[in-house]
């Protein structure tokens, strides 16, 4: 399925000691080779620009070619379904149906300002170590050395910010510790939005981080944004009109309805006057029921308190009655079945013996 297809180069070589060229055409890759082997950057240290992994539009014709002196191996890796993007896709629909109920949930709001806070902090962090940096000796080596040499340095800066976040681990995670509960005191403290203009801003902004998330699951992007739009009309769709259109529906096509057989309509009997008895015992053990007032009126006040303390409502001689009214009943059904298929019979009889006269 191309709405979730993803498509990629996956190069296997020992060293990263190669170059690598893509473009739309054969044509263009050669062009890049010869325009990279006569510049200044094929010689130049400080500049790296190989990658292992290298995905690729599916919807568009691509070629790379590789320039190293070592042995490699180019493979094509196409998935017809990447669970990343279902999982993006999925992401952004529950962002967009969820967002009325995240806007005022109080955890929602405590998690995203921690990250908010921690990610602010970071942010601020670097800001302040780049205050540091001796910004004429940049200004100077990207003057003398081009734009290489600016790559290079703030290649070197991620590569220790990397070292850095690898080294000092446990420092790390008592900071984002500390800032994370100063952010949580900072958000407890401010509370939750309550006014519904803000849980309004608050759900709109949902809302278009998911389109946008949904927008960005696939390649396919023609479809991504119907996915997208469908899923905002959803979400909009007059609730009334659904009403109106289920009543029609309903009204045109009325289900048929479902008749019981004998053993289901005794069943459901005696389900429901099981549940209406112990409805009634526990009003008349409630204490908003008036017992010595019912009591009063009955000629039997003691086989109504047998019943609220949970015997049963019947007594030995009515079951005996029903048990034997039930049996009359059924002798006299199969009676009658067994004369009615004696008379079938007989007529069967009759009419082959005057066939045979």
């Amino acid at each position: 399925m191309a709405l979730w297809q993803t498509a990629k180069f996956h190069i296997k070589i020992k060293d990263d000691e190669f170059s690598q060229y893509i473009g739309n055409t054969p044509e263009q890759v050669y062009n890049d080779y010869k325009e990279d082997s006569f510049s200044w950057t094929v010689v130049n240290p400080f500049l790296k620009k190989s990658y292992r992994t290298v995905s690729l539009d599916i919807f568009t014709p691509t070629c790379m070619a590789i320039n190293t002196k070592q042995k490699h191996t180019i493979e094509l890796q196409i998935q017809r379904i990447d669970l990343w993007r279902v999982l993006m896709m999925v992401v952004g629909i529950s962002a967009i149906f969820a967002s009325r109920s995240l806007s005022g949930n109080p955890v929602f709001f405590y998690l995203c300002g921690i990250i908010v806070g921690v990610s602010a902090s970071f942010m601020l962090l670097v800001y302040y170590v780049s205050k540091l940096l001796p910004k004429k000796t940049l200004t100077y080596g990207i003057l003398i050395g081009g734009w290489t040499v600016g790559v290079y340095i703030f290649q070197q800066m991620w590569e220790n910010v990397r070292s850095i976040v690898t080294t000092y681990q446990a420092y790390l995670f008592w900071y984002t510790l500390l800032v994370g509960f100063i952010s949580f005191v900072v958000c407890y403290r401010i509370g939750p939005p309550k006014n519904q203009r803000s849980k309004n801003l608050v759900m709109w902004t949902l809302q278009g981080l998911g389109a946008f998330t949904i927008f960005f699951s696939s390649q396919y992007q023609e479809a991504s944004a119907a996915v997208a739009v469908a899923t905002l009309i959803v979400k909009y769709f007059p609730q009334s009109l659904i009403i109106a259109v289920q009543g029609y529906w309903r009204r045109k096509f009325p289900p048929k309805p479902k008749l019981l057989t004998s053993e289901e309509y005794y069943e459901e009997g005696a389900r429901e006057t099981k549940k209406a008895l112990d409805n009634l015992r526990k009003y008349c053990s409630s204490p908003d029921c008036a017992q010595w007032n019912i009591m009063l009126k009955l000629h039997d006040a003691k086989r109504f308190a047998s019943f609220v303390e949970g015997n049963s409502h019947l007594s030995d001689d009515e079951v005996l009655g029903y048990e034997s009214y039930a049996f009359s009943m059924e002798r006299s059904k199969s009676i009658s079945n067994s004369t009615r298929d004696h008379m079938e019979i007989s007529d069967d009889d009759s009419t082959e013996y005057d066939e045979d006269d």
